[in-house]
């Protein structure tokens, strides 16, 4: 079977919702582990480089676009973001290519956040990574409601004011923090300790509370989108994901 990259259609709530998978170059009969991929807000990034060095390891991915964003319907809301990975993580699951008993989960930003919050939902993955994941109520502040109004302009979204109050009430409801506090696989935390978005000290906060399972690496000077270290961030969470997932 030859490596594929391409679009998805998957159906949350009645929605018709967009996705990008990878498929590996595969033997006849063999199934890939898998990687779920989760956008940040607005979700410009979406890991591809990642996803791609993944693929050349052998390892599968799904990238859904959340209500709302990048051409699926919907409004796009913080607060049903975890319930839709969840819904995406069943997706990955049954993809002919994919080994269900091998699943892992990659988030940037907002999509660390659900990343991590899902899980601790789902105790059966075999890894999550979080790169500058967004944290709990630490994260509201009065410059909260301008942020939101800027990077919601290319979403299918509420209000500014409405957007903020949900965001409020996601992060104070699933705080990543209570989610790394049960037991469950092991964790990678990315976070540059210039990030001018996510502050760092909520991966140092994460990773007290995850314990022994969980691994922060610092990169010093980098800022939220580690645009100037692509390369470094690809080799090392690609690396850590085949390695728990048996590649």
């Amino acid at each position: 079977m030859k490596p594929h990259s391409g679009y998805q259609i998957w159906r949350w709530k009645g929605l018709k919702m967009v996705g990008v998978q990878h498929r590996p170059a595969l033997p006849q009969g063999r199934r890939a582990p898998g990687v779920l991929f989760l956008h940040g807000f607005p979700g410009s990034e979406k890991s591809v480089d990642i996803q791609r060095a993944l693929m050349d390891r052998g390892v599968a991915s799904f990238a859904p676009h959340f209500a709302g964003a990048w051409g699926s319907d919907g409004a796009y809301r913080f607060s049903t973001l975890v319930a839709q990975a969840r819904r995406a993580l069943s997706v990955l699951a049954s993809m002919d290519c994919v080994d269900p008993r091998r699943l892992a989960v990659f988030g940037f930003s907002m999509g660390g956040w659900a990343a991590l919050n899902l899980a601790g939902k789902v105790p059966s993955l075999a890894a999550a990574v979080a790169v500058a994941p967004v944290g709990g109520p630490e994260m509201v502040t009065p410059e909260s409601l301008d942020t939101l109004t800027r990077l919601s302009r290319p979403l299918d979204a509420p209000s500014p004011a409405a957007l903020l109050e949900d965001f409020k009430s996601a992060v104070r409801r699933d705080d990543p923090a209570r989610a790394v506090s049960r037991p469950g696989c092991p964790l990678l935390l990315v976070h540059g300790d210039s990030d001018e978005v996510v502050p760092y000290p909520v991966s140092r906060r994460l990773a007290a509370r995850a314990g022994e399972r969980a691994r922060l690496v610092t990169a010093r000077g980098a800022d939220h989108a580690f645009l100037d270290r692509r390369p470094w961030l690809t080799r090392l969470t690609s690396s850590w994901l085949a390695e728990r997932l048996g590649c």
